[in-house]
């Protein structure tokens, strides 16, 4: 029974006796030997085996009887949880009850989200939209603020934060953004969230009762096309042109909406740039209607020609905008950090919110995040990936030219982190993709993306974080499967 494993004693016959109990070589109300003679047959002290027995006295395994001594439990605590436990009948499997689900519960259980799990799936495979280079990141760096705040880490970030965010961090942000995007905001405007989805989710429930009308881009982001609609929304989709979302095109059904969503630095999926006109026209509806701008500043650092756009939050003098922006697509998706940027008068109810929610990020994630920015290590990296990506971007256009022509249709972008690859028309991208799965490539109908089923299909090819070599041989593989 006994080994020379190093583990105590008491601790080696209380496993043997419990391992006895649950393979079924000791019955239940089997009588064990008295501590005194299992002490004199294991040459231990009697101490050693009434603290095993003890143990599983208390834990249910053995039961005492006055007088009578020490027997194996009649019902066990772990009965139908271990292999080998003593067989009970099982009753016959009844009809499960109806779910009682809230209206959200309800929402999201009658909508199939398996097309947004799967995209939010990181599996690294050509040519999944949205990963980062990660090889290329500076690991190095970001070890070394992490160890620092690891060793010696502060009262303040060891307690509960503040669910706005870590000050440092959105002082961080501010001035970043300031820089980079020409927001017009203070600090204490910023809230952090876990990434996009989070800003967007509380968005979605401060602001939506179901029925209410919320104007998407079409195509749109299925992530937050499927927030506002486990939230209750009525979506009216606007289409998209190569300037961006047309608000003067708004059915009359979307006059009352409450919010409008967009990504007017690079509209997703398509890419194109929303045009000033556009913008202002936008800022000046939402004015108008009083309805709010959800400003998705996706992919926005990645621009290949000349300066982005001002943010619309930038350009707002009213405060119509919530912007909202992610370190996802930047250093990595795992880190699971974004912010949001409000009017001065949805702070506090947004803060609430995130205070609802799960409180707050990790600060010491928060707290090297914010030296990495402000010690200058985020815009070189920026800097870096960008030199980095427009050359995979020209790859992924040559193979395609070489091996695809006349194909698939596809053109150069002057910012973002994927192409859109447009096939002809009749043929379907939905099937195509399956196929595309089973060659171990990820390859996002474009058809998805839309309400309304689009007069062609296409895919999504994210080139960011492949290699020349993986990008040529997934065209390759794109070839075979085209051609056949």
């Amino acid at each position: 029974m006994l080994d020379e494993s190093g583990a105590p004693l008491y601790r080696q016959i209380y496993e043997a006796i419990r391992r006895f109990i649950l393979s079924g070589e000791f019955a239940p109300g089997r009588k064990l030997p008295s501590t005194r003679a299992l002490a004199a047959e294991l040459n231990v002290s009697r101490i050693t085996v009434v603290n095993a027995y003890d143990q599983l006295l208390a834990e249910g395994y053995l039961e005492g009887r006055t007088g009578a001594g020490t027997f194996v439990g009649a019902e066990l605590p772990d009965d139908l949880l271990e292999a080998g436990a003593r067989k009970k009948a099982v009753p016959a499997r009844v009809a499960p009850a109806p779910l009682r689900l809230s209206q959200f519960g309800e929402l999201l259980a009658a909508k199939s989200l398996r097309a947004v799990r799967e995209q939010m799936t990181a599996t690294f495979q050509p040519f999944q939209n949205g990963l980062t280079a990660v090889e290329e990141f500076p690991f190095e760096t970001w070890a070394r603020l992490a160890a620092r705040w690891q060793r010696n880490p502060t009262r303040s970030v060891l307690g509960y934060g503040d669910p706005q965010g870590y000050r440092p961090l959105r002082v961080a942000i501010t001035a970043h953004l300031a820089a980079a995007r020409g927001i017009n905001a203070a600090p204490e405007q910023v809230v952090i969230t876990s990434g996009a989805q989070q800003a967007l989710d509380l968005t979605a429930r401060i602001f939506i009762t179901p029925g209410d009308t919320v104007l998407t881009e079409e195509p749109c982001y299925l992530e937050a096309r499927g927030v506002f609609e486990a939230a209750g929304a009525n979506i009216i989709p606007v289409p998209v042109d190569g300037e961006g979302i047309d608000i003067a095109g708004v059915p009359d059904a979307g006059a009352r909406a409450k919010l409008v969503y967009v990504t007017p630095s690079h509209q997703y999926p398509l890419g194109v740039t929303m045009s000033l006109s556009r913008r202002l026209a936008l800022i000046e509806w939402a004015r108008a209607a009083d309805a709010w701008i959800i400003e998705d500043d996706y992919n926005s650092e990645f621009r290949y020609a000349g300066r982005p756009l001002a943010a619309l939050q930038g350009l707002d003098p009213a405060g119509r905008v919530i912007y909202v922006g992610t370190f996802s697509k930047t250093i990595f998706p795992s880190l699971r950090l974004g912010c949001l940027v409000l009017p001065e008068e949805l702070v506090d109810v947004f803060t609430a919110a995130r205070a609802l929610t799960d409180v707050h990020s990790s600060l010491i994630d928060q707290a090297v995040l914010a030296e990495f920015i402000s010690e200058g290590h985020f815009a070189r990296h920026v800097r870096r990936m960008r030199t980095l990506y427009e050359s995979r971007q020209r790859t992924l256009l040559e193979e395609c030219r070489k091996q695809l022509g006349g194909l698939l249709e596809i053109e150069k972008a002057d910012a973002g982190m994927h192409l859109v690859g447009w096939l002809p028309e009749g043929v379907s991208d939905a099937e195509l993709s399956k196929k595309g799965a089973e060659r171990g490539l990820k390859l996002s109908p474009v058809s998805g993306y839309y309400k309304v089923k689009p007069p062609r299909g296409g895919f999504v090819l994210g080139y960011t974080a492949f290699d020349e070599r993986q990008i040529r041989d997934g065209i390759g593989v794109i070839k075979e499967i085209l051609s056949s």
